[in-house]
This record gives structure tokens, sequence and C-alpha cells, in this order.
């Protein structure tokens, strides 16, 4: 009996292990620039035009065990034009207690700092915190000029879940792929036509149970939150655009195991117009993985 209960105290302590400690963010800002956000080149943010931003958002179901990569875009408008001396990029992932206000809580793993209008600048890494779960490989830091893209490789030494973009069967870039992926565009279209918000969420269930697990908050809650009911309970703020006709473009990331599509630039196939506002929409940005042969919303 005593062995037993101790091989049950080893199991239970093992368990409490693998749980979570800490959740995630990125932060970035930008003074004056046009810029992007991704993780494993997933986009998590776009903002096309110029500005002065300083932006979190949570990351936690983008991070995995060992090695994770940042991909921060920053860029002048028009792109021809050359960065300013006072332009700067500043990146940094964040971590703080489940229960703490990520706002005014969050500790910061690393920041880094570059200025890409002054000559020979490199990569600076500042507030370095020794005691976080992510450590910046600093070796590797890397700014491509010729896509405006710093990349930034990190560890994490916490436990974390397998996520489903790690989980995916890996994809090729081929028309096949991306005509199978547009069946599936066009199957979600007619639910968003049909005004099938249940549908939708239902089609969304991978999605919400890995949200729900990275944040700490209820099925409900965030089944609730990605809900579209905002845009069908207001025809007279928000029309469904029609599915576009061309060619789309397939994109992929996660070491090919995460597709989406994209129209021109980074435009999406479903989304919203906002009728009281010239050219601004609300895209629905879907990012899939193909599992036992059907496509799955992952993000």
């Amino acid at each position: 009996m005593a062995l037993l209960l101790s091989f049950v105290v080893v199991m239970e302590t093992q368990a409490m292990a693998q749980e979570t400690e800490y959740q995630f963010g990125v932060r970035w800002s930008v003074n004056g620039l046009a810029s992007s956000i991704d993780m494993q080149d997933i986009m998590l943010n776009f903002s096309g035009v110029p500005g002065h931003q300083n932006t979190m958002l949570p990351a936690s179901q983008y991070i995995r065990n060992g090695h994770n990569e940042i991909q921060f875009y920053a860029w002048p408008v028009p792109s021809d034009q050359p960065f300013d001396e006072q332009h700067e990029l500043r990146l940094s992932m964040e971590y703080w207690e489940p229960g703490q206000n990520p706002n005014t809580e969050a500790k910061t793993a690393f920041e880094v700092v570059i200025h890409p209008g002054l000559v020979g600048f490199k990569p600076e890494v500042v507030n370095v915190d020794d005691q976080a779960p992510l450590s910046v490989v600093a070796s590797a830091i890397r700014w491509d000029e010729d896509y405006f893209r710093l990349e930034v490789p990190f560890n994490n030494r916490q436990p974390m879940p397998t996520w489903c973009w790690e989980e995916g069967d890996v994809l090729r870039d081929s028309d096949a792929t991306r005509d199978s992926l547009a069946r599936e565009y066009r199957r979600l279209y007619t639910l968003f036509e049909k005004q099938d918000n249940d549908a939708l969420m239902d089609a969304s269930k991978t999605m919400i149970e890995e949200l729900a697990l990275a944040s700490g908050e209820s099925e409900a809650y965030v089944r609730q939150r990605a809900s579209f009911t905002m845009f069908f309970d207001n025809p007279g703020l928000f029309q469904l655009r029609d599915f576009p006709e061309e060619p789309m473009t397939l994109n992929l990331a996660a070491d090919n195991r995460v597709a989406w599509l994209t129209t021109k630039g980074v435009n999406v196939p479903i989304r919203f117009m906002h009728l009281q506002e010239d050219d601004v929409s609300s895209k629905v940005r879907l990012y899939f993985i193909r599992r036992d042969g059907q496509w799955e919303i992952c993000r």
C-alpha cells in the first residue's frame, strides 16, 4: 500500500508539473510605420497604414515547448521610401500568472529594439528577465531589409499543450491544396449567408477549446466572444461581401501545417463591409489544418 501511495503521489506531482504556470503575450510598438506581427509565420495582426501604436496580444496558443520564432514586419509607406532616423521598432514577450491583469501586471521576459533608419544599426536586446520561462536567442536575431522583417527566435522552457497547429498534416503548396481549401471556405461562406452562428461555432470547436485552454476562460465564454451575431443582428451596419470568384493565393505556415487563403495582399475571402464607413471591412481571418483528411479551423 505504501508503494502504491508513493506511486500515486509521484504521478500527481508529474501531472502538476505539466500544468501551464504562465500565460504569454507579444507586445510591439512602431512610430509612424505600417506593421504586421506573426508567430510561427501565422499572422496575428496587420496594419497597412502608418501609425503610432503600442499593442499587446495574448499569444499562449501560438507558443510551443522549446524553439519558437516571432516575425515582426514594419515598413514606411510608400515602401520605397527610406526609414527616418527616429523610426523605432520595439518587440517584447510578456508573461503573467493566470488571474492577473496582463495590462497592468505582466512582466517582460525580453525586449528587442532596432532603429532601421540609422546607419550600421544592430538589434539590441534589453529588459532581459532571467527568471522568465521565455529566453531570447540573441545571436540568431535577424533584420531582413528586403522584406522589412525582424526575426526573433526564443526558447520556452515551460511545458505547453500540443496545439492543433503542431498536429496538422504537412501540406503541399499546390493547386489541389488551394482548391480543396477554397471548397471549405465556400461551405463556411454558405453558413454566413444563412446567418447560422451555431453551425459556425460548431465548426470552430477546436479553436474554441484551445483558446479556452490558453486563456483560462470557459469554452462557453470563448464561444460567446467568437460569435458572429453582432454582424448578423446589425444588417444596417454590416454586409457580407460576395465570395471571390478568382483563384486565391494559398498561404502556408507553422512548418506547412497551417493554411489560409487570401485575395489581394492580406485580404481574406470572407469579409463584412462597414456600410457607414468607406472602404472599411471586418475580416474573418481563419487558419486551417487538415487532419484525418478533413479541414479543421485551428485559429
